[in-house]
């Protein structure tokens, strides 16, 4: 165990051995995966004695350099629904200090482990043990049920036997350990469709889950490696025996790692039957190898790789999952109840991977591999998780973090990546700091007609974690500060890319956001390679979200003639628009006398070079249910596994725009964006964006009519939350993300504006600064000196190539990025009753010796600045 604040002895050796521990803390989180670590940070943030217990020698579950699972999350999948929160800074952090790119599992390298550990380190009040397995729970009859009193632990690193006893625990285990030995309710397998009608459950309850992967990790050393398999591996002779839709994928390139269908499951559980899983997944690792090393048509090419590492212990997906008071199915992820309680977002697809892994030769080992009907159902948009799933039904003190979320087996195929994980942890964690704060049952804390849930909302808001369609509050009786800025952008998606386009043979789409009463004209670009007129149909519609799949409100529609060849087209609304809403511009779509489908097949709607933020390609997928007829049939696709409905959605395309140019020209990165209290684009971009073409510096102010007091600054920066930042180039940072930036202040309207903070090198999203003292004034300004790292280079074009589509789009784009804010807040948290930021007298126009300026003290960048006057946190004066 390692304590921050721990005294050391003189000399350690002398001291008596011990083999049995205490320890004492308010919160105990067992597992320091993605979700237990960001989890206990958020605890001991929120002010909670917190112990982190993990059962390796290093943290990070599936993600650390012994299982090198690349973190995923909701933005891999849906445009601009990136986590953030402090499972974002971890990542940004690693990106701009590890030298090596994680493009692929098996890359992981200890320098992410040491960027975890790091940041364990530098928290107070974080108490971490590794290599302590936990096997026992103490329970009781308390007043709320039964409860947790006790953990024991044995750590094989000392043969220590470890006591741990908190008022709160967490289980993070992702096999639900805790609650298993607590006796808590938990599940296992997949419910049969009935239970809650799932279209993707089997008909029939059964034990099957997901499997476990191991990794592997290959490079060219430049000589010949022969390699001769051990006996006990698996015979590959060719690819088809390894099984259907088992890509080979990137062993053209210098190093590789993978494969993510390296999965055994079913028959095997995948908790007890783990040694079995692991022996026989390196049987069939190294068969793996032994195709490509032997019998692969580009085997000779192959002859110098080495295979550089293989993983020792499985990476689960799924094995028991703890049931809390709600328990989320498919249906609240195709259709978002906006819980009341909702603490943060996941938008993973459901990703249900087949019964048997690797063992079921004739099924792909994710079906949406094979079939376009079953991928554009399992791709559901974002939508919010509730706290009434993140604690145990009938343990009143346990917390649940990690895959052991309650949830159904379905459901779980949308939650359990490590990114939304990690958000959702740093979610738990600070409610559970909250609840221990006020003497809270986590049940009590999330009732969501309580006095409690929307103090624990504000907060997780204000610490940057994603809350769909949550708006932060500004403080009781002070308004909205009037935002202005030097300059601001407009809606611009760059220049045609001729090279890049989207075939009309399903209707296609461009959202976008319209900040205007009105659209004239439309300008787009189409490519008609045949040698006649079409006539393709077009709507504008008003929709809800960046992801909405059905269609929206419908504005103006027509037909318009593409006569062959490439160029502009020019469509004409003429419609009066909802300011601040999003819009769908649609082309292909059925129309009266319109070309559709197979007619419009040599028609292409042009791409553009820059995917402005707030905007993203769509196109319909419709389907009558079941699996797409030209698909093969398979064990996956029998009816007693899944019944996917009939539908129609419009599916992401989110990596593109299409080329899109309105009149008039459309303002939606105004200024006022940065003061709403939204801090993620959803149903608007809810950034200011400086014109790109001005000049640095660039700066954003904020006034009100009086003064007010604070003592803290949040900023929100861009960085990209589009991008799939954990597969980003090593020694990168964001080019979008301002990088040098001072605050000012003044304290009425003819007073000199005078500097309070300065930073010089910034790579985060989330700014914390805390001032040393006070700051009495009228106005703030946000003055931004920089963007993007000061050593900024171009991707090169192996860079690009392995970051797959985020190196496509920042390599094709041509626009600078402005300067992005997402948000201001200022707070006062050090004296003010309530940690609320509170109004002050206003001075007269004229200077005064209460406000002549004056030079304070140099303020603190922090990760983190935990209210110390209000049990309710610190109300944002300006979100």
């Amino acid at each position: 165990m390692y304590d921050n604040h721990a005294a050391v002895p003189e000399n350690p050796a002398d001291a008596p051995a011990r083999h049995v521990d205490d320890v004492s803390a308010d919160l105990v989180v067992v597992g320091g995966g993605l979700a237990g670590l960001c989890m206990a940070l958020a605890a001991a943030r929120g002010g909670a004695d917190t112990v982190l217990v993990h059962d390796r020698p290093v943290l990070g579950g599936n993600s650390s350099s012994e299982v090198r699972v690349t973190p995923a999350g909701a933005g891999h999948v849906s445009a601009w629904a990136r986590e953030t929160g402090i499972v974002e800074d971890l990542l940004l952090d690693d990106r701009r200090t590890n030298h090596a790119q994680f493009w692929e599992g098996g890359l992981t390298n200890s320098g992410w482990d040491l960027t975890l550990l790091d940041a364990t380190r530098r928290q107070p009040g974080l108490r971490v043990i590794l290599n302590a397995s936990v096997r026992d729970a103490h329970t009781r009859q308390g007043t709320d049920g039964r409860e947790l009193v006790r953990l024991d632990a044995v750590q094989t690193t000392t043969e220590k036997d470890i006591r741990l006893h908190a008022r709160q625990f967490a289980d993070c285990t992702g096999n639900g350990t805790v609650g298993r030995l607590a006796g808590a309710a938990r599940d296992y397998g997949r419910e049969g469709r009935a239970e809650f009608g799932e279209p993707l459950a089997p008909r029939v309850r059964d034990r099957a889950t997901s499997g476990s992967t191991i990794t592997l990790h290959a490079r060219d050393i430049g000589r010949p490696v022969p390699y001769t398999a051990p006996a006990w591996a698996e015979h590959y002779a060719t690819a088809k025996a390894i099984g259907a839709f088992r890509e080979l994928r990137n062993v053209h390139r210098p190093e590789f790692g993978g494969f993510w269908w390296l999965e055994i499951g079913y028959p095997y559980h995948q908790v007890t039957g783990t040694e079995e899983v692991r022996d026989a997944l390196l049987g069939h690792a190294l068969g793996v190898w032994d195709h490509l090393k032997n019998h692969h048509p580009q085997r000779e090419r192959l002859a110098g790789y080495a295979l550089d590492w293989i993983g020792a212990l499985p990476g689960r997906r799924e094995s028991r999952r703890l049931l809390g008071d709600v328990v989320l199915t498919e249906w609240d992820c195709h259709r978002d109840p906006h819980w009341p309680d909702r603490v943060g977002v996941a938008g993973w697809y459901l990703d249900l991977h087949v019964k048997g892994g690797l063992l079921s030769k004739r099924d792909p080992g994710e079906p949406s591999q094979a079939d376009t009907n079953y991928r554009h159902w399992a791709r559901v948009p974002p939508f919010g998780v509730p706290l009434r799933a993140c604690y145990s039904r009938d343990v009143a003190n346990l917390w649940i973090g990690g895959r052991c979320l309650s949830a159904s087996h379905v459901a779980l195929g949308a939650l359990r990546v490590q990114q939304t994980l990690g958000m959702l942890g740093q979610a738990v964690g600070t409610a559970a700091a909250y609840a221990l704060a006020h003497g809270l049952t986590p049940r009590t804390a999330a009732a969501p007609d309580g006095p409690h849930i929307g103090s624990i909302q504000q907060r997780l808001v204000r610490d940057d974690v994603r809350v769909p369609a949550l708006r932060e509050h500004v403080a009781p009786g002070l308004p909205t500060p009037r935002a202005s800025a030097a300059s601001q952008a407009r809606f611009d998606v760059g220049r045609p890319d001729p090279t890049h386009t989207r075939d009309l043979t399903v209707p296609r789409a461009q959202v976008f956001p319209v900040a205007g009463d009105h659209l004239e004209e439309i300008e787009i670009h189409l490519r008609n390679d045949t040698s006649s007129v079409v006539r393709p149909a077009w709507q504008l519609q008003e929709v809800d979200t960046l992801w909405s799949r059905e269609d929206g409100r419908l504005l103006a529609e027509g037909t318009v003639d593409v006569p062959p060849g490439s160029g502009p087209i020019v469509l004409a609304p003429h419609t009066a628009t909802r300011p601040g809403r999003l819009h769908r511009l649609v082309v292909g779509t059925p129309g009266t006398g319109a070309h559709t489908g197979p007619a419009l097949a040599g028609t292409h709607w042009i791409a553009a070079t820059d995917l402005p933020p707030g905007s993203t390609a769509q196109f319909l997928h419709t389907s009558t249910g079941g699996p797409d007829p030209t698909t093969e049939a398979r064990g996956a696709f029998d009816p007693d596994e899944i019944d996917v409905p009939a539908y129609r959605h419009w599916a992401q395309d989110k990596w593109t725009a299409l080329t899109l140019r309105p009149t008039p020209h459309q303002y939606p990165y105004g200024p006022a964006n940065a003061v709403n209290g939204l801090h993620w684009p959803e149903s608007w971009p809810n950034l200011w964006m400086s014109d790109p073409a001005a000049p640095l510096p660039q700066h954003l102010d904020l006034a009100h009519d009086t003064t007010v007091t604070f003592d803290e600054v949040r900023l929100r920066f861009d960085t990209d939350l589009n991008a799939r930042i954990s597969a980003a180039p090593g020694l990168w940072q964001a080019p979008q993300c301002v990088s040098r930036y001072r605050l000012l202040v003044r304290a009425h309207a003819d007073a000199p504006w005078e500097r309070i903070h300065h930073v010089a090198a910034n790579h985060r999203r989330l700014n914390v600064i805390r001032l040393p003292e006070p700051v009495t004034a009228q106005a703030l300004r946000v003055e931004i000196l920089a963007v993007g790292a000061p050593d900024a280079r171009p991707l090169d074009d192996v860079e690009a190539t392995y970051w797959r589509e985020d190196g496509l789009r920042a390599s094709r784009a041509t626009l600078a990025p402005g300067c992005r804010v997402y948000g201001v807040g200022l707070y006062l948290v050090g004296t003010a009753p309530e940690g609320r930021c509170r109004p002050s007298p206003p001075h007269p126009p004229g200077p005064n010796p209460d406000t002549t300026p004056h030079v304070h003290p140099p303020a603190t960048t922090q990760e983190s600045a935990p209210c110390a006057a209000s049990p309710d946190g610190p109300t944002p004066n300006t979100t």
